[in-house]
C-alpha cells in the first residue's frame, strides 16, 4: 500500500522521512495519543495514524480510499468483479488485507464482528484461500 505513495518503500528498508516524523511526533507525546497524517495523489487517499506504545516502539495503522469522483477504468472494474464478492466483501477483503483486526474492520464499517467473521469464510471459499496472510498475499498480485 505504501508503495503507491512511495515508490522505495520496501520490507526491511527504512522508513520514508514523512513517516519518520510521525513516529517521532507520536513518541514525544503522551502514550496513547495519535499523530495523522493524511495524503492524496492519482485518485487516492491515504491515511496513516501513528500511536507510541511503548518505549520507542509506534504502531502505525494505515487506511487507503478512492476520492470521490474519480473513475475506475474499466480493466479495474472487470478485475474486481471477475473475483465473485460483493462491494462489501471486497470491503472486509482490503481492510484485512492492509492488516486490521476484524473487530477493527467492524468498527470500521459499522457492523458487528461477528459479521466480519462471516464475510471472511465466505471470501476465503471464493478465493482459494485459507487465511488472511494468503488473503493479503492473493491481494497484492493484483
Amino acid at each position: 500500500m505504501l508503495r503507491s505513495f512511495w515508490s522505495e518503500a520496501a520490507d526491511g528498508s527504512p522508513l520514508p522521512v514523512e513517516l519518520r516524523g510521525l513516529s517521532e511526533g507520536a513518541q514525544t507525546g503522551a502514550p496513547g495519543v495519535r499523530r495523522t497524517l493524511i495524503m492524496e495523489q492519482a485518485g487516492e487517499r491515504l491515511r496513516i495514524e501513528a500511536t507510541a506504545v511503548g518505549k520507542g516502539r509506534t504502531q502505525f495503522h494505515l487506511w487507503r480510499e478512492l476520492l470521490p469522483g474519480v473513475m475506475e477504468s474499466p480493466e479495474t472494474v472487470e478485475e474486481a468483479t471477475s473475483d465473485g464478492l460483493t462491494q462489501r466483501e471486497r470491503e472486509v477483503a482490503l481492510l484485512v488485507a492492509d492488516g486490521l483486526r476484524s473487530r477493527e474492520v467492524a468498527e470500521r464499517l459499522a457492523i458487528a464482528p461477528q459479521t466480519v467473521k462471516s464475510h471472511l469464510k465466505t471470501i476465503f471459499d471464493k478465493l482459494g484461500v485459507r487465511n488472511r496472510v494468503e488473503l493479503a498475499r492473493r491481494l497484492a498480485r493484483r
